[in-house]
């Protein structure tokens, strides 16, 4: 079963649509380690009303987690007629949901043994430096149309399976206005900004393919005090980016949105509702009390700025 009580600091799972759920547990569940909380084969009306689609639309689904983390797990849902991948030929500075990020132990070894399986990765294992840590990491393309970030910090091991592998420590999405993403997330979600860093210059203009003058806004938000279920969000100044946010809805396939578990939805409510509340891409939606894979409980549904869709379920 599900936790029943959350830290509402951290997201409790993304949500990922795939063409083949058994095919995406053999990934998730045997190569990275990760611990089935809950499986759940037919449909789920109460999840359907809340993402506005058919309740025959959603046909199985399946809720995991690093073992020993309570937070940053996957919740995997397949529909009945799985759509076109969200990022589908986008550009790295699109706004949209864009990776996940995997926790390693001993990243040169998980990646050989992620080659001698099969899988491809678009880089050597790379290093950089941010305000706290120095990180190596490298970058798959994942299966349906998700980036996979598979990263090691030195000297500051995250929790990982036996396997490895731990996911996830945190999600990156694409902002225009990083600024009003850090609003609402402080000032409506009560999240901390656990790092801020600007990167820019010729070396990152040419590892990223950046137009010369550009760089980036990074800020994660989450709880300092806990490693997984946090957001990066990235703002790609003076690069281009089309607004990819609209194709991330069921059934579509790929990083849909995240679910965080929180106390009281009515607080979180009354704050995106409060007449001096950041301007979010859409109005806060109520959904009262629903039963779903989670068990009985209210949910709200918010959408930050740029777009990110946010499930909240209350767990008192």
């Amino acid at each position: 079963m599900p936790p029943l009580a959350a830290n509402p600091l951290a997201f409790t799972y993304v949500v990922i649509s795939v063409a083949d759920l058994d095919q995406s547990l053999g990934l998730w569940q045997e190569r990275f380690g990760m611990e089935l909380v809950a499986r759940r084969q037919g449909t789920d009306p109460g999840l359907a009303q809340v993402w506005g689609i058919p309740p025959a639309d959603i046909i199985d689904q399946a809720l995991l987690r690093t073992p020993g983390m309570e937070q940053g797990g996957i919740h995997l849902v397949r529909f009945r007629v799985p759509g076109a991948p969200v990022r589908e030929n986008a550009a790295a500075t699109d706004l949209v949901p864009k990776s996940v990020d995997i926790a390693t132990r001993d990243i040169q070894a998980r990646y050989d043994e992620m080659i001698a399986a099969g899988y491809k990765f678009r880089s050597p294992i790379g290093k950089f430096v941010t305000d706290k840590v120095v990180v190596r990491e490298v970058h798959m393309p994942g299966p349906d149309g998700v980036n996979f970030v598979f990263l090691e910090q030195e000297g500051h091991p995250e929790p990982v399976s036996e396997k490895g592998f731990g996911v996830l420590p945190q999600i990156v999405a694409i902002s225009p206005d990083n600024k009003l993403e850090k609003a609402f997330f402080e000032g409506v979600m009560s999240l901390k900004e656990t790092s801020y860093n600007r990167f820019g210059g010729p070396e990152v203009e040419k590892t990223i393919g950046l137009p010369k003058g550009a760089g980036l806004d990074i800020r994660i938000f989450g709880d300092p005090a806990y490693e997984y279920g946090r957001l990066e969000i990235v703002q790609y100044e003076g690069a281009k980016s089309a607004d990819l946010y609209p194709r991330a809805r069921p059934p579509a396939r790929g990083m849909l949105s995240v679910t965080y578990f929180v106390p009281d939805v009515g607080a979180i409510l009354a704050k995106a509702t409060a007449p001096d509340a950041p301007k979010m891409r859409a109005a806060p939606v109520d959904h009262g009390v629903v039963t779903t894979i989670f068990g009985q409980s209210r949910m709200i549904s918010l959408t930050s700025p740029a777009g990110l869709r946010i499930d909240l379920v209350e767990r008192r």
